[in-house]
């Protein structure tokens, strides 16, 4: 057991590695708990943002190990990450699951491998008169 944990924080370091100060101070300002979004191909991982209009998105724990696992062990040549259209996929199905169904998303980004973070805005209700 403890080396099965070992090998997954192993795969999370050498994945976060790569990432940018910036890029961890905006990770970091998203709340939790975690919303998964299951869809024909995997499970997804879905963050709200605590005050923006946005969401980080990511591939379940098991791909994503997958995908730090494939990194490492061609030195980072194999391309291995979720198509960014998967991804944006799972934001707008989240938006449909939390009763935002009339939000759109305006664009995306990757944020560090495998994490994207996509943008959404929603219709204004007119005030009534």
């Amino acid at each position: 057991m403890k080396l099965k944990f070992l090998a997954a924080a192993a795969m999370a370091a050498t994945m976060t590695s790569c990432a940018t100060t910036e890029s961890m101070s905006r990770m970091n300002t998203y709340k939790f708990p975690v919303h998964h979004v299951k869809m024909a191909d995997d499970t997804y991982r879905v963050y709200d943002h605590k005050t923006d209009n946005s969401l980080m998105v990511a591939p379940s724990l098991g791909t994503t190990m997958a995908i730090g696992a494939a990194q490492g062990a061609t030195f980072g040549l194999a391309d291995t990450m979720t198509p960014e259209k998967r991804l944006e996929a799972a934001a707008r199905q989240h938006l449909v699951n939390t009763g935002r169904g009339g939000c759109r998303i305006t664009k995306g980004y990757l944020l560090q491998k495998p994490l994207y973070e996509f943008f959404f805005e929603c219709p204004t209700v007119a005030p009534r008169v």
